[in-house]
């Protein structure tokens, strides 16, 4: 497993995006999309999901989702919710990766996920 990435919560995705472009990163995005915006921090991805974009409603536990790059998302997904771990989404296909997401014990969101190769 590798940790390479996070994302945080916005209600106010205009704003946020603002915020970390202009004011914490003082650099610009590395690529937009409706749904999230993606910094990169010396190799690390920084992302503001756009919550109304995504259909989601952020609380406590969703506001900042650890993303974790595994082999076989699948085969995660699977290893996980029979270890009686919470499944919230099962495996997908978004935007050039098949996500994956799970509650902890405590209901924090995390999210596993490998890079496919998408056809146009």
């Amino acid at each position: 497993m590798k940790l390479n990435a996070l994302y945080v919560a916005a209600n106010d995705f205009d704003r946020a995006v603002a915020c970390y472009k202009d004011v914490v990163f003082q650099s610009e995005p590395m690529l937009e999309t409706e749904r999230f915006v993606f910094f990169d921090i010396n190799g690390f991805l920084f992302s503001i999901l756009n919550t109304k974009a995504a259909g989601e409603t952020p609380t406590y536990g969703t506001n900042c989702v650890p993303t974790i790059e595994v082999e076989d998302a699948d085969a995660g997904f699977e290893r996980l919710t029979s270890a009686n771990l919470n499944p919230v989404m099962p495996p997908q296909n978004i935007e050039g990766m098949r996500g994956t997401q799970v509650r902890d014990t405590e209901s924090n969101l995390l999210e596993f996920y490998h890079h496919i190769t998408v056809s146009r």
